[in-house]
């Protein structure tokens, strides 16, 4: 099982907004932490996708839960 250290809820917010917001809270945990993002917006799928790629932080998990998208991203 994944401890998760922090949870981001950017439930309501449209892109840009939610990967800004995982940035700035991803920042802030130690590498090996987990946080959980919680997203309403279609294209955080593929931003959350495209912003582990490009910033070197895992992407565990990526699901949709009703008209949420739930992720779990690994600060690397």
């Amino acid at each position: 099982m994944t401890t998760i250290a922090r949870v981001l809820d950017t439930t309501g917010l449209s892109c840009p907004v939610p990967i800004l917001r995982t940035k700035k809270e991803i920042s802030s945990l130690a590498p090996g932490e987990v946080l959980k993002l919680i997203a309403t917006d279609p294209g955080s799928v593929k931003d959350v996708d495209a912003f582990c790629r490009q910033t070197g932080n895992e992407l565990l998990e990526s699901q949709q839960d009703g008209n949420a998208f739930v992720f779990l991203l690994r600060k690397g």
